[in-house]
């Protein structure tokens, strides 16, 4: 009897080595909101997180990463586990006004919050906020607002964010799993279902990366082939990653620092690039 084992181990080759030159000197906040919601058979499961980084860079400091523009996409490819080294800072609490009232774990009973409704997050030692959450924080069109009490990062107050709704991807069709990407033709993709926001596609490999952005009522976008040649094939099915979000942001300066508040609804959806 013949048994299948499948098919064989990609061999990617060595870990690809790039030279991004110096950058900074530059501080920059990132505060985003994250909910991925999908419908199992039975119910629906929400993920959510709350994050936020604050990050000074000096003046001639390595980039490991270099970026490729192609029209409304753009590649990254970054050195093995590196990192654009800089001093993490803190803003202090910041309290989130207008997201859902917190659910009390394991019970389902709503709490009525602190701030009116809104949700206060500690930074931890370095200044990092993070927390994850099985809960709705928003639905399409809440008006949330960040305020910051500063430390090292002075105090702020963001702009109005509108947030936008969970995208429906139409295609790629990924019932049960989904098709095989080729790096030799375009790869296209659609969705539906989401306005007033900016959509992102986004394919990750090792140390690879194509994203791709347009106005989400134009429903659709083609990733260029000359794009998707940069990516690693798969050593193994689903080892790549199709991200497909829609995404609403505000900036504001904070003293010497910009930051960026953003809300977003991703769908993941593991993927095989050929060889």
């Amino acid at each position: 009897m013949t048994v299948d084992a499948g098919p064989l181990p990609v061999d990617a080759g060595p870990p690809r080595v790039v030279d991004g030159g110096l950058v900074g000197p530059f501080s920059r906040g990132t505060v985003t909101l994250s909910q991925r919601v999908r419908e199992d058979v039975t119910r629906t499961v929400v993920t959510a997180t709350v994050s936020a980084t604050f990050v000074d860079v000096a003046a001639q400091t390595p980039n490991p990463c270099v970026e490729r523009a192609e029209g409304a996409c753009m590649v990254r490819i970054c050195n093995q586990g590196s990192a654009i080294i800089g001093t993490f800072a803190s803003a202090g609490t910041l309290t989130f006004d207008g997201l859902l009232p917190r659910e009390q774990p394991d019970s389902g009973v709503v709490d009525a919050g602190l701030f009116d409704g809104g949700w206060a997050l500690a930074p931890n030692d370095a200044g990092l906020v993070s927390e994850s959450v099985t809960q709705r924080l928003f639905f399409g069109g809440s008006e949330l607002v960040v305020h910051a009490e500063g430390a090292t990062v002075p105090p702020f107050t963001s702009p109005l964010l509108t947030t936008p709704a969970q995208l429906t991807v139409s295609t790629p069709r990924c019932v049960p799993t989904c098709a095989p990407i080729s790096r030799s033709t375009p790869f296209r993709v659609s969705w539906s279902g989401v306005s007033n926001a900016e959509a992102e596609v986004r394919l990750s490999t090792a140390q690879v990366t194509v994203t791709c952005r347009a106005p989400a009522e134009q429903n659709a976008l083609e990733v260029p082939a000359t794009l998707l040649q940069e990516l690693t094939p798969s050593a193994t099915p689903g080892e790549a990653t199709l991200t497909m979000l829609a995404r609403t942001s505000v900036s504001l300066d904070a003293g010497s620092w910009n930051v960026v508040f953003s809300a977003e609804t991703p769908t993941l959806l593991p993927v095989t690039v050929l060889p």
